[in-house]
């Protein structure tokens, strides 16, 4: 989901549920870079769906199977490739509607939870490969987190995450270099839980657990 998306389904709630702890994920899925919906009506029906087109992240351990995903996989991303480096594409989002978005979000529960604490989770690294011109893209959301933590640090209620700085470059990353596997997830928790015990985000006597799980 984008930003507004995760809006929409779970703001209310999460204002209602008043936690501790918000982690903000936000920036990837919108920063991609994506081929144009008007250039895809010739091709097969289900390539045509959002992220239909990116390579796959893994594949099947059956030998039979796994040549078909893997050739069905090399064949419809470097016809996404083509199509954006001839035609054009652009992020399903703009930085500046994902400015405000994430703008609006952090005033509402800052305003109505009294205690929640956020963390801006930065985005990973993508290939230009895979995702030609996204690489270029994502570092302009990440530089829009950046605006916002400075322009919210001051609440002592906003904080931020950079991940990327933990994960090895392509290491920690399916095949699609896109998504994180497990040991790229194990690097962003870790970076996570720095984070909560760098600011002690969270009371003193679970601190002191948190503290000693991260050594």
């Amino acid at each position: 989901m984008q930003v507004h998306e995760s809006r929409m389904k779970y703001e209310k709630k999460l204002m209602e549920m008043q936690p501790e702890i918000i982690i903000f994920a936000h920036g990837i899925t919108e920063s991609v870079v994506r081929e144009q919906k008007k250039h895809l009506r010739f091709l097969p029906k289900r390539w045509r769906k959002p992220g239909w087109m990116d390579p796959r992240p893994y594949f099947s351990r059956r030998k039979p199977k796994v040549w078909l995903e893997k050739l069905e996989s090399s064949l419809r991303w470097r016809v996404k490739v083509i199509l954006i480096k001839t035609l054009g594409g652009r992020p399903w989002m703009s930085v500046d509607e994902f400015k405000q978005h994430t703008t609006d979000f952090i005033l509402n529960v800052l305003g109505h939870n009294q205690k929640t604490k956020i963390i801006l989770l930065t985005p990973g690294d993508i290939e230009e490969r895979y995702f030609p011109g996204s690489p270029a893209s994502m570092q302009k959301y990440r530089d829009a987190l950046r605006d916002i933590y400075e322009n919210s640090k001051s609440t002592n209620r906003v904080f931020m995450c950079d991940s990327s700085t933990k994960l090895h470059r392509w290491d920690d990353y399916f095949e699609d270099r896109f998504h994180p596997n497990e040991g790229g997830h194990n690097k962003i928790a870790e970076a996570l839980m720095d984070t909560i015990v760098k600011y002690s985000l969270i009371d003193d006597e679970r601190m002191h657990v948190m503290r000693e799980v991260s050594g």
